[in-house]
């Protein structure tokens, strides 16, 4: 909407199905953030809450918005990835390179949790190998290993 003074307005729901939040972007926000905002995206948003007097609940006055893998990008602390020999033959380490290798040049490193009868060992991937987590690399790497064994490590 437009405002009196002219300035762009925006008001989205924040629906996560325990609750609701109308969070409100002033135009320089909504500017910059515009090409986010879709029905039914999952959204991460930082700002300031307040109580809204209007309708008795919050409300959120918005300063950033990212989508899930931006999100992602930025909080987690590392892809950790669960491995036993018996999950290892011949062709599995170029399965594991041809699932890791499109998503490189990320920041998220890759630790390796690795783990035998006689032995485990935590080894994490040079910095070539750090990966953007998307949805597309957890679901292969699920798909290789089993979706217990892949999971995002955050702080």
């Amino acid at each position: 909407m437009t405002t009196k003074r002219g300035s762009r307005l925006g008001i989205l729901t924040l629906d996560d199905r325990s609750g609701r939040m109308e969070v409100m972007l002033f135009s320089d926000v909504l500017d910059k953030y515009l090409d986010l905002v879709e029905k039914d995206r999952i959204l991460v948003v930082s700002g300031q809450v307040s109580f809204d007097d209007f309708n008795g609940g919050l409300k959120m006055t918005a300063r950033e918005l990212m989508d899930i893998s931006q999100a992602r990008e930025k909080y987690a602390r590392c892809l950790g990835i669960s491995m036993s020999s018996e999950q290892i033959d011949a062709p599995f380490f170029e399965r594991f390179h041809d699932a890791l290798a499109p998503y490189r040049s990320g920041t998220v490193p890759v630790n390796i949790y690795y783990q035998r009868d006689d032995a485990r060992a935590r080894l994490r991937l040079g910095a070539e190998w750090r990966v953007t987590p998307t949805d597309e690399l957890i679901d292969t790497l699920k798909g290789l290993l089993g979706n217990e064994q892949v999971e995002l490590e955050f702080n």
